[in-house]
């Protein structure tokens, strides 16, 4: 009877033991992509939608993460004031715009696209970083695009606001603004308004919107328009983890 007893009692520390191994596997988390492709034409123009996200799953905060994406999807392809609700009414506006134009303008010339692309660009114990690339051209002088962060932190899934992110501001516009003199070799003791190129307010220079990690590094990148005219193009600045140390969320 005790030897029957302690097969009993292996048996059932065994079996707690692989139920929660599952129950962790089951709970990591993971990113898959996902995608929407679509297309129209009137005559031989085309309006194209092609949209590549990530998709987080395996962990209770997987749904939270998941509705930023979502939203940061909806922000890259509306068209006009209203935004969309979800991203197939927001292709069915996209398409609807550019029939209509076609329609009041039948000379009009040139196709419509927009197309984001976007992954998993950083994971650690602490934060998780997506990175987005837009580009899009609605007719005009020249197509436009742009760039995003969504950055998280790990263990809650809840959004890091730029405050969360950069932990001493100070250190980090300082080191940015070396960084930015160098990417556009401006000259030593020329001031950066002086300069005439920048598009700058009057409390001097600022970090960009764009801010998170990939390929390692801690990347901000000023987009067209936000710092300078259009043909200023994109300042990428980067820096590594032993650059910056803990004045950012790594």
């Amino acid at each position: 009877m005790k030897w029957m007893l302690s097969v009993l009692v292996v048996v059932a520390f065994g079996c707690k033991g692989v139920t929660q191994s599952e129950n962790y596997a089951e709970e990591k988390l993971t990113f898959g992509l996902d995608s929407l492709v679509q297309e129209t034409c009137v005559g031989e123009e085309c309006a194209r939608l092609r949209l590549i996200w990530p998709v987080a799953k395996g962990d209770p905060h997987a749904a939270q993460i998941n509705e930023v994406i979502q939203g940061q999807l909806l922000g890259f392809s509306q068209i006009g004031e209203d935004p969309g609700t979800t991203l197939d009414s927001a292709a069915n506006d996209f398409f609807r715009s550019f029939k209509a134009f076609k329609k009041e303008f039948p000379q009009s010339f040139g196709s419509w696209e927009i197309e984001v692309k976007g992954k998993l660009s950083y994971e650690s114990d602490r934060a998780i970083s997506i990175f987005f690339e837009q580009y899009n051209y609605l007719g005009g002088a020249h197509p436009n695009s742009t760039v995003a962060f969504l950055n998280f932190e790990k263990k809650s899934g809840k959004s890091l606001s730029p405050d969360q992110l950069v932990l001493d501001q100070a250190k980090v516009t300082q080191l940015a603004e070396q960084k930015f003199r160098l990417f556009h070799e401006v000259p030593e003791g020329v001031n950066l308004v002086d300069d005439g190129r920048f598009f700058l307010p009057e409390t001097g220079f600022f970090l960009a919107n764009a801010m998170g990690f990939k390929d390692g590094k801690f990347w901000i990148i000023y987009v067209p328009y936000e710092i300078g005219p259009y043909v200023l193009g994109y300042t990428e600045i980067e820096f590594t983890q032993e650059e910056l140390g803990d004045a950012v969320a790594w």
